[in-house]
């Protein structure tokens, strides 16, 4: 089933043309890589999506309630929150809840007064009640195998460990569509392993764009390439692309080789015409 529909889309920059009426869909559950030169338009195809930037020409249509998180390559976090308080911003009701019972946990490392300990009570109390656990099961989880320190502040990480916090705030807030644009950028090996595992988990869509090939083969089903303005879709892992691009490849070479072959024996028979004619137009001259 179609949740995004892409319709006769065109998108241009001065003479370049980035989309030439291209029409594509996102099914539910999909995973794919978008793929395609650089400059070729990927990153506008994201935000189009994402309603971040408007096509010249064409519609997207959005299936109603969907909820779209777009994460790009430089993710725009608040440098003056925590990274739990930037976590918890996407939490919605819980958000207040979740804060207080993060702060007191922290507190209780240096003060075990019984007011905190029954405080710490009643905000499990409120978790459990609005059946927040497993947000906070995700959030302790990623916090530590991703080395994250939730009381550090935005402003001091590196671009990095922003991008860790930005994946894993996307995957708190439990969109129905993931955009990810070159997701791997700046991460070590043991993140992008998580992030292999958190997608292939993801109970939603994802259209990403990265040219880590290893990860492509990885996290998707389906390849969409975008060359020279048109959209062609390749069902199956990145080496299953590969794979049938090499095919046609040869299929090309040999339809060329057959093309030239012709070419040249269309010429022979040129030139014998030619010259059958002018032996007989030199006969009547004598």
């Amino acid at each position: 089933m179609a949740i995004i529909t892409i319709e006769k889309a065109h998108l241009a920059f001065g003479h370049h043309i980035l989309l030439d009426n291209v029409n594509f869909s996102i099914e539910l559950n999909d995973k794919i890589g978008l793929i395609g030169r650089n400059g070729s338009g990927k990153s506008s195809l994201l935000k189009a999506i994402a309603g971040v930037v408007d096509l010249d020409n064409g519609q997207i249509s959005i299936s109603d309630n969907l909820k779209i998180l777009y994460i790009a390559q430089e993710p725009i976090l608040n440098p003056n929150n925590t990274i739990f308080e930037e976590l918890f911003e996407s939490c919605g009701d819980i958000s207040k809840t979740l804060k207080e019972y993060y702060n007191t946990l922290d507190t209780l490392k240096h003060n075990n007064e019984l007011s905190l300990i029954s405080k710490l009570s009643h905000l499990q109390e409120e978790i459990e009640q609005k059946n927040a656990w497993n947000t906070t099961n995700i959030i302790d989880s990623a916090i530590s195998e991703l080395n994250l320190m939730g009381n550090q502040y935005i402003s001091d990480l590196s671009g990095g460990v922003r991008k860790k916090v930005a994946l894993l705030k996307a995957i708190v807030t439990r969109p129905d569509v993931l955009l990810l644009d070159e997701p791997t950028n700046h991460l070590d090996i043991n993140t992008i392993e998580w992030l292999e595992r958190t997608i292939n988990n993801f109970n939603g869509s994802v259209l990403l764009i990265t040219h880590d090939r290893s990860f492509l083969d990885k996290t998707v089903n389906k390849i969409i390439e975008l060359d020279r303005g048109t959209l062609n879709v390749y069902l199956g892992k990145y080496s299953r692309y590969q794979e049938i691009k090499q095919e046609q490849l040869k299929m090309n070479a040999k339809t060329n080789a057959e093309f030239d072959k012709f070419l040249a024996q269309e010429e022979v028979w040129i030139r014998k015409g030619i010259e059958a004619r002018r032996t007989r137009n030199e006969g009547r001259v004598k």
